[in-house]
């Protein structure tokens, strides 16, 4: 646990601006209490349910049923009829099979390459693993998969880009590209709890020698030495290393939304320099906002095509899982903007 140390370290030494804000300060600390007792060999097991808050959420479809009766039967059965009742008389097998087909009309459409071409890793023993077609996937990996086909719909991916992405957390959106793309350079950035995980996880799921950890990277002071193909790991609060930086796509999927207006205009200052292309997914209305909880002031589509001054909105619309549309806390959108020349 020294690595996660010294990153607390840092990050504690940091300028306000970069620390978690009302929406995650309490969760961030259980996070880091609970990392420090975890198995990380059973992270995605949905054993520490505080670890599905930062990207880690494989969870199986649950017994609806609240009664205790209801629950007993329902307990009893399920294990024969793979988990029904479901709407319409679905299966579980019939929902995941439906995921994966859905992702291959998707990419077929986008002209992205195949789903089929890759798979999960099952490292931290995903409590939501299953096989289509010889492959193994979750949910999850899905969802990344299908927010890689929007992208590569509008830009085009060659495989050599170099791509910067804030809120890594689980590390599933880097693992579905580099997979598809292993000439990829990409750039992690995350608070100290999610970053530590992410890092265990690469390391499993794409190998060591594809990761250039935090143990390197805290003592970086320019990007000018960055080795091409490679993953960087880096805090949040080291994002000022991206100033006059040039870079090709900046990635950030729902985590935008969790935090003040201010605090996201910080952090875009940086990146409106170097960035050829924006990925934003988030919630078009904003967060929830209460007076004590939730953001302190919800960001909406209309300000983060505000802030995005010098880049023209090529393309937004709905955002999807793989199997049903985002709605937590009303509707997602997924969009993505191109640098002015």
């Amino acid at each position: 646990m020294q690595r996660l140390k010294k990153l607390l370290e840092a990050y504690n030494d940091s300028p306000e601006i970069f620390h978690a804000t009302r929406y995650w300060k309490d969760s961030d600390t259980k996070l880091i209490k609970e990392i420090e007792r975890a198995d990380l060999s059973k992270m995605r097991s949905g054993q520490y349910p505080i670890f599905a808050k930062f990207g880690f959420a494989e969870y199986v479809y649950k017994n609806p049923y609240k009664s205790f009766a209801k629950k007993f039967a329902y307990e009893i059965i399920s294990p024969f009829l793979e988990k029904l009742p479901l709407p319409y008389f679905l299966k579980l097998s019939d929902i995941r099979e439906m995921a994966v087909k859905h992702c291959i009309d998707i990419s077929c459409l986008s002209n992205a390459l195949p789903v089929t071409q890759i798979e999960t890793s099952t490292f931290g023993a995903p409590s939501d693993l299953f096989e289509v077609h010889g492959k193994k996937y979750t949910m999850s990996f899905l969802n990344k998969y299908l927010r890689y086909c929007f992208a590569h719909r509008l830009i085009k991916f060659t495989g050599n880009e170099v791509i910067v992405e804030l809120g890594t957390g689980s590390g599933h959106q880097v693992e579905v590209l580099k997979k598809l793309y292993p000439n990829l350079t990409i750039l992690c950035f995350d608070l100290p709890g999610p970053l530590f995980l992410c890092e265990e996880y690469l390391r499993k799921a794409l190998g060591q020698e594809s990761i250039v950890g935090t143990e390197q990277t805290l003592n970086f002071r320019d990007l000018s030495l960055l080795e091409k193909g490679k993953i960087y790991m880096f805090g949040n609060w080291q994002f000022p290393l991206l100033k006059n930086y040039r870079f090709d796509v900046f990635w950030n999927g729902a985590s935008f939304g969790e935090m003040e207006p201010r605090v996201v205009e910080n952090y875009l200052s940086y990146v409106t320099e170097g960035a050829k292309w924006i990925y934003l997914l988030q919630s078009r209305a904003g967060k929830e906002s209460f007076v004590n909880a939730g953001v302190e002031k919800p960001i909406t589509f209309e300000d983060y095509n505000n802030m995005l001054t010098g880049y023209r909105l090529i393309h937004d619309e709905d955002a999807y899982f793989a199997y049903k549309k985002m709605r937590e806390n009303g509707n997602y959108f997924q969009a993505i903007w191109v640098k002015i020349t």
